[in-house]
C-alpha cells in the first residue's frame, strides 16, 4: 500500500498521534511519561518546532505542533525513535514500540485549532471510564499548565491559543471552553473509522490541494458541508422568518432573537468560517462578539430545556 502523502510547509500546524503496537501500553510508570516529555523538549531545541498542546495517555499520545521550518517528519522521527530506544533499553525489549507510522492531521489553525486543543485536552475524561474527576488533575497533559496549575516548560506555547479566544480573562475563558461539550462536527471527525488528513475550511483545503497535491496523491480531505449562507437560509426556513431577521444586530439571547443566536452558533460549528467572516455576515462590530454570542447561547442551552430541545431539533436537520 502506498503511504499517504505528508504535507509539510513552513508554519504548518498538525495534530499528531500514535499508539502502542497491538494497543499495548507505551507508558508504564511516571518515569516513562517524563522521558517522553524530555524527548519532546529535545526535539523542540534541535528542530525549532513549537508545541501548542499535548496529552499522554497510557497507550497513545496526542501532540498539537507547529513547524516553522517545515520539518514534521524529522521532528517525529526524533521523538518516536529516541523514546523507543530508551523504552526498549529500560525494559529489556527489542523492536518497534509504536503500531507504525504516526498519524498527522494538518490543521487549519484559524478555524480549527481551538477545537483540536480542546479535543486533545479532554482525552482523560472522554475514555469509557474517566481517568480523573477533574481535567486539571490529569498530570500528563498540558491542560493544567494552561490554567497555571503546573509549571509551564519553555517549549509549550499557550498564548497563541489564548489569543484565538480574544478574552480578557483568558485562563477562565479557556477553562470554560475546554470543559464544555465537544463540537459535534469535530467529534464526528475524530470518531470516524478512517480519519482524514486535513481538518480545515473549504478555502484552506482548496489552498492545500492547489499547492501540494499531485494527481497521484492518495491524501484524503474533509470537506465542509455548509457555508454561512446555507446556514442562514436553512435556519430562516425552520423558523419561518426572513434571512434579514437573522442578520439584524440584536444581542442574541438577551434580545430574545433565538433564531439569530442559533444561526451564529451553527455557523461556528458547521462551516469552519473564521470569526471575522461570521461577524461580518451577521453585522457584529467585532469578531469577539461571535464567541460572546455563542457563549451566551451555550449558557442558555444548559439552563433552558425548551431552548435546548429546539436547538437539537434544528441541528438534526443538518
Amino acid at each position: 500500500m502506498v503511504r499517504p502523502l505528508r504535507i509539510e510547509y513552513e508554519n504548518a500546524f498538525y495534530h499528531v498521534m500514535n499508539r502502542g503496537r497491538g494497543r499495548e501500553n507505551i507508558f508504564l510508570s511516571a518515569r516513562d511519561y517524563k522521558q517522553f516529555l524530555y524527548c519532546i523538549d529535545a526535539a523542540t531545541q534541535r528542530f525549532n518546532c513549537e508545541i501548542h498542546a499535548y496529552c499522554l495517555m497510557t497507550n497513545h499520545y496526542h501532540i498539537l505542533i507547529k513547524t516553522p521550518d517545515a520539518n514534521l517528519g524529522k521532528v517525529m522521527k526524533h521523538i518516536n525513535g529516541l523514546y523507543t530506544q530508551w523504552f526498549n533499553r529500560n525494559y529489556h525489549k527489542d523492536g518497534a514500540l509504536f503500531r507504525g507510522r504516526y498519524k498527522a492531521i494538518l490543521v487549519d489553525a484559524d478555524s480549527y485549532l481551538l477545537h483540536v486543543s480542546r479535543y486533545i485536552h479532554r482525552n482523560p475524561i472522554e475514555t469509557s471510564i474517566p481517568m480523573v474527576n477533574e481535567l486539571v488533575d490529569y498530570r500528563w497533559s498540558s491542560y493544567p499548565m494552561f490554567l497555571n496549575k503546573r509549571q509551564t516548560p519553555a517549549w509549550l506555547y499557550k498564548n497563541f491559543t489564548f489569543a484565538l479566544q480574544n478574552k480578557r480573562q483568558k485562563i477562565a475563558a479557556y477553562k470554560r471552553y475546554v470543559e464544555g461539550e465537544l463540537n459535534e462536527e469535530v467529534a464526528a471527525f475524530y470518531g470516524a473509522k478512517k480519519q482524514l488528513s486535513v481538518l480545515g475550511s473549504d478555502l484552506f483545503i482548496k489552498w492545500v490541494k492547489d499547492n501540494f497535491l499531485t494527481t497521484n496523491s492518495e491524501t484524503q480531505f474533509t470537506a465542509l458541508r455548509y457555508d454561512i449562507d446555507d446556514i442562514i437560509v436553512k435556519v430562516a426556513g425552520y423558523f419561518n422568518v426572513t434571512p434579514y431577521a437573522l442578520l439584524q444586530s440584536i444581542r442574541g439571547v438577551k434580545g430574545k432573537n433565538i433564531p439569530r443566536s442559533f444561526a451564529i452558533k451553527l455557523c461556528q460549528d458547521l462551516t469552519g468560517a473564521t470569526l471575522i467572516e461570521i461577524a461580518d455576515r451577521f453585522n457584529l462590530g467585532h469578531y469577539s462578539s461571535v464567541s460572546k454570542a455563542v457563549g451566551r447561547l451555550n449558557a442558555c442551552l444548559h439552563t433552558d430545556k425548551c431552548i435546548n430541545a429546539e436547538f437539537k431539533r434544528l441541528r438534526n436537520n443538518f
